[in-house]
């Protein structure tokens, strides 16, 4: 629990004897976050854990590879399959994210390279577009 008000009073000078003091105490609900680690470690980490988040990472990798397939038939240039090696990376790094279930650590590092290839493959496919247009 964290103290609300603590210190003296605003605009007074000196201490008045015989008042009680006017710290409350606040309920914190799910837990006072304080610093970035707390963070990652408190709420983040519980989401990406989540099956269904992970099972929504993997349809949105599946889409991509799979636009970039349609992009090179429509093309007929492999130009378009630049991206694909990048989002094999990041199904890998999900996979590793799937299999560490105590570790926060390495969910956090794995789902961050997960995250990190999946950027990485839709802007270089959006730099491919540029180059074929």
């Amino acid at each position: 629990m964290s103290v609300e008000g603590a210190g003296p009073a605003q605009g007074t000078e000196t201490a008045t004897t015989g008042t009680a003091d006017t710290e409350t105490v606040v309920p914190e609900g799910r837990g006072d976050v304080r610093g970035i680690s707390d963070l990652t470690y408190r709420i983040i980490t519980p989401y990406l854990s989540h099956r269904h988040v992970q099972r929504g990472v993997l349809v949105v990798l599946i889409a991509l590879t799979a636009v970039c397939l349609v992009a090179t038939l429509v093309r007929l240039s492999p130009l378009p399959l630049l991206p694909v090696p990048l989002f094999a990376a990041g199904w890998f790094t999900l996979r590793k994210a799937r299999n560490t279930t105590d570790d926060d650590r390495r969910l956090l590092l794995w789902s961050s390279l997960t995250l990190a290839a999946i950027f990485v493959g839709f802007w270089a496919l959006s730099r491919v577009s540029s180059w074929m247009h």
